[in-house]
């Protein structure tokens, strides 16, 4: 900050007179230190000297323990100003004699920065031959060192000050050199930026920086000066850009409608004219269905022309006072002033419909997409804009659950259904941290033997706010969310750890059956994850079987079969659950590792009673027998269904006949009468 509002002769003068005083004080420093050192070391070498001829004198005295003239000695050393005491020891550590009379012995030295500082201690053997007789201790004062420090550093410090006048004379004399340049500079810039002259130029017959400095400031003004005239049509050029960001505010690029931020306006007027005269409006939201597909097949150019082509059929027969906007991506909104009637709402979205059931041709290509739609009306649904939207939303959105294609009225239950689900979502989020989820065991009997052959694993949700939550609200939700994925995980190592205790405990063998979701199965490592998590429960891979769904079948074929390939190599069984409900094409039976067939409990809920379920069950169970797969009956809940089904050789049987899901504690009751039953054929066996 002291230098930010100086002028810069001043800055340079300031600057100059810093560094020196900096660096002659670092200099002087250094200087310092280093004769103080050379000084103490020279003092170190004379007392060592003077040490040694004490020691040579002193011998006799000690010998014949003559303090006299031992001390007598000693005294000479008054002539020497900078010995402090001398301390002569004899062979036991006793003193012997000292100089001056009161000197006391220093027993521990410590080498600190003070000491080395303050004083200098010598000690020097006193030896007759090689024997020791005795020691000697000189102590010596460093104050005529200081003093000749400070006297240098006068002198130093005299020399500096004279030094810094003369430089800063010198400075202030050669500064004007390079100063005044930029001052004439500075003018000229004040000057130009005064007048908005851009002719005025700066001459300074200078090769240095300076004078770069000056090419380039009378350069840039000619460059300013050739542009001005250019600055005037950039400005108009600028206004027509303005012109055109305006009118793409409001207009969208590739269907040259009106866009979201046009249809917000429009709306609000709409609303208001609406809850004015007390009339009847609508929003009707219109979201193409499938158009993703359009895109990622025939390219975002093929798709920005059907996009257009949407538009265009869709504004062909509107009223004046409709507006049809695109609010976003493959969504539409339609808004419809002073209607009669709620069915004039209705009879324009299914005339939408009907338009996009219509093939678009586009590059000679036929294109065949629907749309789902929803409609929300003011003032019976809401007069709140962004209400309106989002009830629309919500419409169109339970059009598509209803199987796309169609046009669905807001409905207040609508958004219960979407609250249930928010706080479903929110909840199912914590559900594995809160060990909110848990498995029940269904048993699959053996037909023939009425043993328990397995269970199949199902997850169950009792949340302590929501209750107890059906696995059919819950599984699809967690599909859409991925949450399935760590669920399923969850589902696989708790089933297979508490099949792996049974086993240890009843030391039986049964077969654990746990459904994989096609979200799991698209996961490049799902298999890799399998296995791992089988390991860690020592449960052998054989008594695993992963059940799978047609339609994951159907969905994904090379990758999906290189994954079962693998699962199967591995030991694992795989089954295909709830069979004959999905695809007609069954040439996956024949690519796929496929151990089991589950038949759904569609088929086998009206047997023997109804023709089509016997023909279809029977079907089933001769595909499966013909292909060496085993079949597993689901939903059998009566002796009827049983007994068909044994007569048909069906092999395994699960339902509510036998049990339904039930916890752990309760399945083992199963696995007691299974162990029971191989004890007593094993003492049959060992008894024969």
């Amino acid at each position: 900050m002291l230098l930010h509002d100086l002028k810069i002769g001043n800055k340079l003068l300031l600057i100059n007179l810093i560094v020196a005083c900096v660096s002659m004080t670092m200099l002087v420093v250094c200087i310092a230190v280093i004769a103080f050192h050379s000084n103490r070391t020279n003092l170190i070498h004379d007392l060592n000297a003077e040490a040694h001829i004490l020691s040579e004198n002193l011998t006799a005295s000690l010998a014949f323990n003559d303090t006299k003239s031992a001390q007598a000695l000693l005294q000479a050393l008054r002539w020497s100003p900078h010995i402090k005491q001398v301390i002569i020891l004899d062979s036991e550590g006793e003193i012997f004699s000292k100089y001056p009379p009161g000197a006391k012995q220093n027993l521990n030295e410590i080498d600190t920065l003070s000491s080395y500082l303050s004083a200098v201690s010598v000690q020097q053997p006193i030896k007759i031959g090689t024997q020791q007789v005795g020691q000697i201790q000189i102590n010596a004062s460093l104050n005529h060192i200081y003093s000749q420090l400070k006297q240098f550093l006068l002198f130093i410090t005299f020399a500096m000050l004279i030094a810094g006048g003369l430089g800063a004379f010198m400075i202030r004399r050669l500064q004007t050199y390079l100063t005044k340049p930029i001052i004439e500079l500075t003018k000229s810039m004040r000057l130009v930026s005064n007048t908005d002259n851009y002719g005025l130029r700066f001459n300074l017959e200078s090769k240095d920086e300076l004078g770069e400095l000056a090419t380039g400031f009378n350069t840039m003004l000619s460059t300013i000066q050739s542009h001005e005239a250019e600055l005037d049509s950039e400005l108009t050029l600028r206004m027509q850009a303005e012109n055109r960001l305006q009118q793409l505010a409001y207009y969208d690029e590739v269907t040259k409608l009106p866009n979201r931020h046009h249809f917000n306006e429009r709306m609000a007027k709409v609303v208001a004219s609406s809850i004015q005269n007390n009339a009847l409006c609508c929003i009707m939201v219109i979201d193409l269905d499938d158009f993703k597909i359009v895109n990622d097949t025939l390219g975002h150019h093929i798709g920005d022309d059907l996009l257009f082509a949407v538009g265009k059929r869709l504004g062909h027969d509107l009223r004046v006072e409709d507006i049809l906007c695109r609010i976003g991506g493959d969504e539409f909104a339609l808004i419809l002033d002073n209607l009669t009637s709620i069915e004039q709402a209705q009879h324009v979205a299914e005339k939408i419909i009907q338009l996009m059931a219509l093939p678009f041709i586009l590059q000679d290509r036929e294109v065949f997409i629907g749309a789902s739609i929803g409609i929300s009306f003011c003032p019976n649904d809401a007069t709140n804009i962004p209400v309106l939207l989002r009830n629309a939303d919500t419409a169109m959105y339970n059009a598509k659950r209803l199987g796309k294609n169609y046009f669905q009225m807001y409905l207040p239950e609508m958004e219960a259904k979407n609250i249930r689900r928010f706080a479903l979502e929110s909840a199912l989020h914590r559900a594995l941290d809160h060990k909110e989820l848990f498995l029940h065991y269904q048993p699959q009997i053996n037909i023939k033997t009425n043993q328990v052959t397995g269970f199949e694993a199902l997850v169950r949700w009792d949340n302590p706010e929501l209750g107890l939550i059906s696995p059919v609200d819950f599984i699809p939700l967690a599909e859409d969310i991925g949450l399935i994925i760590p669920i399923g995980e969850f589902v696989l190592y708790q089933a297979c750890l508490q099949s792996q205790q049974w086993r240890e405990r009843y030391q039986v063998d049964t077969e654990i059956s746990v459904n994989l979701s096609g979200r799991q199965l698209i996961q490049s490592n799902i298999v890799e994850r399998i296995i791992s998590i089988v390991n860690s429960t020592q449960l052998p891979f054989n008594l695993v079987t992963i059940e799978l769904t047609e339609s994951i079948l159907m969905d994904h074929t090379k990758e999906t079969l290189d994954k079962l390939e693998k699962l199967s190599a591995s030991g694992f069984t795989i089954s295909i659950d709830d069979f004959g409900t999905g695809y007609s094409s069954m040439s996956y039976l024949k690519r796929y590792p496929i151990d089991t067939l589950k038949i759904d409990r569609s088929f086998v809920s009206d047997l023997p009673d109804d023709t089509n379920d016997v023909a279809i069950t029977q079907a089933i169970i001769a595909l499966g027998k013909n292909l060496g797969m085993k079949l597993v009956a689901e939903g059998v809940e009566t002796e009827a269904q049983l007994a068909f089904l044994k007569m048909h050789d069906c092999d395994t049987a699960q339902g509510f006949l036998y049990s339904r899901p039930i916890p752990a504690s309760e399945a083992e009751h199963y696995l007691i009468a299974l162990s029971d039953a191989k004890n007593n054929a094993a003492e049959k066996t060992t008894l024969a």
